[in-house]
């Protein structure tokens, strides 16, 4: 499905009902057995009423689709016969039971392992009677015997490959025991057995570091939550039997268990586990809030507005899970690679059994033992492994830092960009015009004119209106509301002040007032919208408004080109000075100005000519221009659930930084995965040749294996701590310094999340990895204020001098279309007061 119908899908209403409304989803996770080996499962997949079985191997869980009323203990019993043990997780997070740690604790208690333990225990009994010449024949009896034991799991994992018609190493070790006491090399065999069994255990212990990072954030949601009982109780309920419009109690210092809003109480909420956002956001009744996130020092109650399934964070622990099911081109080679090489090294095997002698001059019985070591160190888990636990830990690191990658092929993606594409309206402005110039033309001060248009626009509602309304409140300004305000659609908003018809809207022809024409062209060169104000069809002044520029717009597009970037455009509906203004000031290089929505798609099409290519929006009026995209990047996808439907790459905040932050992840994430391939292909090649040429023996050469699976899969497990590129690219902290910076806001917030914080690779509940708040002097955008500021002392243009200068390539502004509009404007004015600016509207 492409992401234009998924858009659609997301956003229809009219949703396919699916073929039995009682089948679900049920996931399970894999306490003991070969994850890997879940995809050949065909005994649960027989059984009856199971539509589908899936391994989401990031996370070691098994999907399985069924009707609700097929009995777990059926499914558990078949996985087991087939060797996995499984324990049911109900919904994404919520899986945590009593039982679990125990069971987790006693690990070493697990059949698999005790039989490991044993079959150690004799191989050391093995070794040390084989010191003794006498003590021969006692020795191999335990040889045997440490086999027998050894070989039980290994040998039922062979079994079950067969079958499915695989070879894995499963196989290859069995055949190769089999091989060696046929050759009556049983001493060798119980080391084969034993080192083999203990490597497996060590990668998937290192293996396992990549699930515990998503865990962490399974771990977030609590699974309990308080909820009112109509008679003003409060009672304990799991979180899945939250309804929409339940009210629950979230005290001091724990976390929210569910998405919602706030009700009653006021606090602050550490939301850096779903956003990546560093400092607490304030909140109070009205405010949306996520579940997972951090509760501050006061009780809430918050009333539910979704199921526990469709909440933030349950969103996110499931794509991230399957994150995997998007492959990247490495990935695939991986796969394809193992597919043809396995039966390519049995049958060197063979040939090196059957023509040895001849080619080595050697025996028969040496050319066998060659070929026993060549099967066992050719079938190397490190290359299968290598790739996927790389991709996993890139993933979760980046969802650990408020970034959503679903998946390898994205991850990839990201790693080759060249150029990328902005939406201007919500991506780089927030949204909500401020007042950015005043120009009196007539006897009012600036004052007297902002008091004025306040007056009139008091009366209306378009986004403008409430600018100029602000702005003159911030300046300490008392605003009189005019009464009976007519609102002009292409005209304005009028009223009569003290006697006077005052109108302030459209700006008309200004060619034979210089004065006025000299206002006007500071406002548009500053980017911003001009307002005129007339008083009895007299023009008195100009006000320029302007969309307000993101704090962070500048710094990312700087920290992007420092990432490789070498090309970005802004496409936006707005007017060519405006966008030109726009685009000096954060560092654009070109613009594509006055598009349609559906002209986007086809500006991303043209860009995408010079390289991979992104677009980055707000994920619902970029939607067209998202598809066409090669990336599509949504800002703020924590707030909206249609963003995290067509998202390739969701920033959780609404915070720009985030994007190179993922691009240097990525590309580093690409720079691992090929060392880890580089590294596979050389290792094979290199025990293969010397188990050919007879250089070691079966023993060293399972030793020599596993070692160096072990290092490649530590390697990409890298990934999982946050890099000293990674933290200059994105603005990312470290957890102390987060730490710091948190205490000195919010003492409390530290203390709870120091608290929360369980291991050192940054990936517990306090992650303090996220972008500080940086000071409003360092990022605040030229001739952009706010408050009593606004115009104040520095000259009110484009050039004020209070900013550090930006370096920028000067944009080329290419016009798409003509900017005439349908209400009678000319877009390009601030007429369009029943809404935001005709500009915007398009932009």
């Amino acid at each position: 499905m492409t992401k234009v119908n998924e858009f659609a899908a997301s956003t229809s209403g009219n949703v396919a009902a699916p073929p039995e409304a009682d089948v679900g989803a049920r996931r399970y996770r894999v306490i003991s057995g070969c994850v890997e080996c879940a995809s050949d499962l065909t005994a649960l997949r027989r059984v009856p009423g199971v539509r589908d079985v899936r391994v989401l191997s990031a996370t070691g869980t098994l999907v399985i689709e069924a009707p609700t009323t097929l009995d777990d203990d059926v499914l558990l019993r078949t996985a087991n016969a087939s060797g996995l043990v499984l324990e049911p997780a109900h919904a994404a997070g919520a899986g945590k039971s009593a039982e679990q740690p125990t069971k987790r604790s006693r690990w070493w208690l697990r059949p698999e392992m005790i039989l490991l333990e044993i079959a150690a225990a004799l191989l050391v009994v093995v070794e040390s009677l084989g010191c003794y010449a006498q003590y021969e024949s006692i020795a191999e009896i335990f040889a045997y015997a440490c086999v027998a034991v050894g070989i039980v799991y290994p040998a039922r994992t062979a079994l079950m490959m067969l079958r499915a018609k695989r070879v894995s190493i499963n196989v290859l070790l069995v055949v190769a025991v089999i091989g060696a006491l046929a050759l009556d090399k049983a001493t060798e065999a119980a080391c084969v057995v034993v080192i083999f069994s203990l490597g497996v255990v060590l990668e998937s212990y290192v293996a396992d570091r990549a699930r515990k990072s998503i865990q962490k954030l399974m771990d977030l949601s609590p699974t309990m939550a308080e909820r009112f009982a109509s008679n003003g109780t409060v009672e304990q309920v799991e979180v899945e039997q939250l309804q929409v419009g339940d009210v629950v109690l979230v005290r001091p210092s724990s976390r929210l268990p569910t998405d919602g809003t706030v009700v009653q109480g006021s606090s602050w909420i550490d939301a850096s586990a779903i956003t990546g956002e560093s400092m607490p956001v304030e909140v109070e009744p009205g405010a949306e809030v996520y579940g997972g996130t951090l509760n501050g020092h006061a009780a809430l109650r918050i009333q539910v507005a979704k199921p526990f399934e469709d909440t933030v964070l349950a969103r996110v622990i499931k794509e991230v899970e399957e994150a995997q099911q998007n492959r990247g081109q490495a990935q695939r080679f991986a796969d394809k690679f193992a597919s043809i090489y396995t039966p390519i090294m049995i049958a060197l095997s063979v040939l090196m059994a059957a023509f040895g002698p001849q080619v080595f001059d050697i025996s028969y019985t040496d050319a066998l033992y060659r070929a026993l070591v060549v099967l066992i160190v050719s079938c190397s888990c490190s290359l299968v492994l290598s790739v996927p636990v790389s991709v996993v830990s890139a993933v979760a690191r980046a969802a650990r830092d408020g970034v959503l990658i679903k998946g390898g092929a994205y991850l990839e993606q990201l790693s080759k960009l060249k150029a990328v594409a902005f939406d201007k309206t919500g991506t780089l402005t927030l949204g909500r015009p401020t007042l950015l110039q005043v120009h009196p033309l007539s006897s009012f001060d600036k004052n007297e004119l902002l008091a004025l248009s306040a007056a009139v626009e008091a009366g209306a509602t378009h986004p403008i209106a409430e600018a100029i309304v602000r702005a003159a409140r911030g300046r300490g300004i008392a605003v009189a509301p005019a009464s009976d305000v007519e609102v002009i659609p292409g005209v304005g908003a009028r009223s009569v002040v003290d006697g006077a018809m005052v109108v302030v809207g459209r700006v008309g022809d200004l060619s034979r007032d210089s004065a006025a024409q000299a206002a006007l062209d500071a406002v548009e060169d500053a980017g911003g919208t001009p307002v005129a104000v007339t008083v009895d069809e007299r023009l008195v002044g100009l006000l320029g408004v302007a969309d307000e520029l993101r704090p962070e717009s500048v710094t990312a597009l700087k920290s992007l080109r420092q990432v490789g970037i070498t090309h970005t455009t802004m496409l936006t509906g707005d007017r060519e000075r405006v966008a030109r203004a726009i685009a000096n000031r954060v560092g654009i290089e070109s613009v594509r100005a006055q598009l349609m929505p559906d002209e986007k798609s086809t500006a991303v099409a043209s860009i995408k000519q010079s390289g991979i290519t992104a677009m980055v929006g707000d994920g619902v009026n970029d939607a067209p221009a998202l598809a066409t995209a090669d990336v599509a990047i949504v800002m703020g996808a924590a707030g909206t659930d249609v963003a995290l439907e067509i998202a390739d790459v969701a920033l959780m905040a609404d915070d720009l930084n985030k994007l190179p932050y993922a691009v240097a992840l990525a590309r580093r994430a690409s720079r691992v995965i090929a060392q880890n391939i580089a590294l596979s292909l050389a290792v094979i090649l290199f025990l293969v040749v010397s188990a050919i040429g007879g250089r070691f023996t079966l023993t060293e050469g399972v030793l020599i294996n596993e070692a160096w699976a072990l290092v490649i899969i530590a390697n990409g497990l890298r990934l999982l701590r946050l890099h000293s590129s990674l933290r200059a690219a994105g603005s990312i902290t470290s957890s102390k310094a987060s730490s710091a910076s948190a205490s000195s806001a919010q003492p409390a917030a530290a203390a709870a999340a120091s608290a929360s914080d369980e291991d050192g690779c940054g990936c517990g509940p306090s992650c303090g990895t996220q972008s500080p708040a940086l000071p409003v002097h360092q990022i605040e955008p030229p001739a952009v204020h706010s408050g009593g500021e606004l115009d104040g002392g520095c000259g009110c243009g484009p050039s004020c001098g209070t900013q550090e200068p930006v370096t920028a390539v000067p944009a080329q502004v290419v016009a798409e279309a003509d900017s005439c509009s349908a209400d009678g404007g000319c877009g390009c004015s601030p007429a369009s007061v029943n809404g935001t600016a005709a500009s915007d509207r398009r932009g």
